[in-house]
């Protein structure tokens, strides 16, 4: 980000305040066993969030409404989704994320990096693997388990 974001702001206002876009994969993992937790749990506590890694970044500005994402598993494709999935485009995501932040009184700085959402299922981990997201006009975020 290169600008805060707070309340309602139009697709507009959200791109103008973005710096950079890439894509990213969220690592997951959960305090509860078989992650069986409620959409409650997730949002209060943040149960299931771990790390993330960020491949190179973007000129903001890309057309983010539908770009393909392949996930693969040492070279194998695990998982095929779409930025689509992510209220039909991520800006719209950063648009309600800066509405929540702002009707609790907060904002989203400039200099934070923003998950927007998942385009695909999530898809468990095994030790030793190399995990790589494909994504259409972005490239590639890649990380290896040890």
């Amino acid at each position: 980000m290169k600008k805060p974001l707070s309340g309602n702001v139009t697709l507009t206002e959200v791109i103008a305040a973005v710096e950079a876009v890439a894509p990213a994969l969220e690592i997951i993992d959960s305090r509860y066993n078989n992650f069986k937790f409620s959409l409650a749990d997730v949002v209060a506590d943040n149960c299931s969030s771990s790390g993330f890694t960020i491949g190179a970044r973007q000129q903001a500005g890309v057309d983010l409404s539908n770009l393909g994402m392949v996930m693969e598993f040492d070279g194998k494709t695990v998982q095929i989704g779409s930025s689509a999935a992510i209220l039909g485009n991520p800006y719209r995501s950063l648009a309600a994320a800066a509405r929540v932040a702002g009707e609790a009184g907060k904002v989203l700085p400039a200099g934070s990096i923003v998950l927007a959402g998942a385009s695909t299922a999530a898809q468990a981990l095994t030790p030793g693997v190399h995990v790589k997201l494909h994504c259409e006009k972005l490239g590639v975020a890649e990380f290896s388990l040890i």
